[in-house]
């Protein structure tokens, strides 16, 4: 110190002092425990924490604390640190010691669970639909009935001119003989007049009823009759105009009024009915004209009586067979006029062809396999049927000599309108083993009732199978691994994953404090604080990484660059110091 300072005094000011400087010292030298990159090194025993916390190691006397999770397995399975040999710790505070030999138990299958579509597309099961190929249609002729139904009447030298189907006019001259003519006089002069010109298909007349009535031979939409002149007048049938009909023939159609007829049946002309029933058995049965009847009513009641496993009815002018069973079948109808008979109708028009072939319910089967309690496998099959009502059911079984399943069957496999699952009537089997292991109850999921989690029935091919169970047989171990909560589990050949035990994570108020040990170790000291020894994410604590190592955190970029200065203060002290050994050397020169 040149000169101390100087407070300010009377009319002068403060002075500041002059003094020199003591040069530099360390003030501290400070831990950085920044979070290093991971380096990924795909060895399952390499460990690093994401996060913050230590691995705890122990020398037997007394723990320490690290973040290189360089570890290893010792010859006697003892989890050590591979550079140290220090014993790694566990969240309890004990040395981890793993047991390599060890054996994954049997377990047996208590749960299987089902998912995927069934089809919501119908094809089974379904009934046989044989009907006609063409509808029957009931054809009625055109008619003019007349006045005259009984006495005489004077029609000599009458005219009648008569228009059949809208063809040419055809008049007839009654006789000056018919002066007191009768309705059988009228009908057989008209009909032979008819007869003699050759007009066809010409017309009848029929006094069946009393009154006499002209009829077209035609039937249909294309007969017709109207008539005219002095005689039409006195039948009481001038000016009228008649047509023929068609209709889908009904039960009440007679065989005869058939479009299909070619030539009126008469008593004992005989229909053959043939083919083979839904038992597959030939059927041949004749149908009697007049004695069984003469509508078409009567000749499907004949039918019932020759197929009496399919039901029949008339539908829109067809003959309608349903087969009373769902299943494939080889149900075939005919019918045929037998030979000899004066009725014939074009019956090989109006064929039976299935509409609906029939066909067994639809099935999807499954398999999966499934453990009893000694872990012995077994072979669970499941085969999805669909019923009448469109609900499904699950029959299970195992293969014979190895079990018996009892219990209620699982049925009812029921879903929405939106193909969501709705429940099922059971929900689980009960197996009874042939061997000495024990009777084991499988519980059926089929997944969230109102969700597509699980099954489903969408209109997508089937796809419905058993896709998990929750059953092991006995397995050894084949590898080990640390989850991200650092617990170390191991895996079995039998697919069992089991916890073998639980890495412990220090986490620590003051980090700085720590107390440095050589080899990255730390120890605890008065002011890092009490370690709150606990497992990984859990209490502040971060989580492991298997499979990695942490890189160190120094910022080398940054250390270069103060490297740097710091030679460059070095290279301008080194100056100064030149600088003031000439300034001396000179002065002494002068002096």
């Amino acid at each position: 110190t040149f000169r101390a300072p100087s407070g300010p005094s009377g009319n002068l000011g403060g002075v500041n002092g002059r003094q020199t400087g003591y040069g530099t010292q360390i003030g501290s030298i400070d831990q950085l425990h920044t979070q290093g990159s991971l380096i990924a090194t795909s060895r399952n025993f390499d460990l690093a924490i994401q996060g913050r916390g230590f691995f705890v190691v122990s020398d037997g006397t007394q723990d320490f604390y690290t973040r290189v999770g360089t570890f290893a397995l010792d010859r006697d399975s003892n989890f050590v640190d591979s550079r140290t040999g220090f014993k790694v710790q566990n969240a309890s505070g004990s040395d981890i010691t793993l047991d390599t030999d060890s054996v994954a138990p049997a377990v047996a299958t208590t749960e299987v669970s089902f998912a995927g579509n069934l089809p919501a597309i119908i094809t089974g099961p379904l009934a046989e639909i044989q009907e006609s190929s063409v509808a029957f249609e009931d054809h009625q002729p055109a008619e003019l009935a007349t006045t005259f139904s009984a006495g005489v009447l004077d029609l000599a030298g009458d005219d009648l001119v008569l228009n059949i189907d809208d063809a040419n006019p055809v008049t007839i001259t009654f006789p000056a003989s018919f002066t007191a003519a009768t309705p059988t006089d009228v009908k057989n002069f008209i009909e032979a007049e008819i007869a003699s010109r050759n007009i066809s298909p010409g017309l009848t007349v029929d006094i069946s009823q009393g009154a006499l009535t002209l009829v077209s031979n035609n039937t249909g939409n294309t007969a017709g009759l109207s008539a005219s002149g002095q005689a039409a007048t006195e039948l009481g049938i001038a000016g009228l105009q008649e047509s023929g009909s068609e209709s889908l023939a009904v039960a009440t159609t007679e065989l005869n009024d058939l479009s299909a007829n070619v030539t009126d049946y008469v008593d004992g002309d005989i229909i053959l009915l043939t083919g083979i029933n839904a038992a597959g058995q030939s059927v041949n049965v004749s149908f009697t004209y007049g004695q069984d009847g003469t509508t078409m009513d009567d000749l499907l009641s004949s039918f019932k009586n020759a197929f009496p496993d399919t039901s029949f009815v008339l539908r829109d002018g067809k003959f309608v067979g349903t087969n009373d069973n769902t299943g494939e079948t080889n149900l075939s109808l005919f019918i045929k006029d037998a030979s000899g008979t004066t009725g014939t109708s074009q019956w090989s028009n109006h064929t039976f062809e299935a509409t609906v072939h029939g066909a067994d319910a639809d099935t999807r089967a499954t398999t999966i396999t499934v453990y009893d309690s000694l872990g012995i496998p077994h072979t669970l099959s499941g085969v999805y049927t669909r019923q009448d009502d469109e609900t499904w059911n699950l029959d299970l079984s195992v293969p014979a000599g190895e079990g018996t399943i009892t219990g209620s069957p699982i049925t009812q496999i029921n879903f929405d309108s939106e193909g969501r699952y709705r429940g099922a009537s059971g929900s689980a089997v009960d197996i009874a083993w042939s061997s000495n292991a024990s009777p084991q109850t499988i519980e059926v999921d089929f997944g969230t009732i109102g969700e597509l989690s699980g099954l489903t029935q969408l209109g997508e091919p089937s796809s419905a199978q058993a896709v998990s169970q929750n059953g092991f047989a006995s397995g050894t171990l084949g590898s080990i691994n640390v989850t991200q909560g650092g617990v170390i589990q191991g895996y079995y050949s039998n697919g069992a994953i089991i916890d073998m035990d639980t890495l412990a994570v220090a986490v620590f108020q003051n980090n700085e404090g720590l107390a440095k040990e050589g080899s990255t170790l730390f120890k605890q000291s008065d002011n890092s604080g009490v370690p709150l020894i606990g497992q990984a994410t859990v209490g502040g604590a971060g989580g492991i990484v298997a499979g990695s190592l942490e890189g160190s955190n120094v910022d080398t970029a940054e250390e270069f660059v103060r490297l740097i200065e710091a030679q460059r203060s070095f290279q301008g002290s080194a100056r100064i110091v030149t600088t003031a050994d000439e300034i001396f050397a000179e002065l002494l020169q002068i002096v």
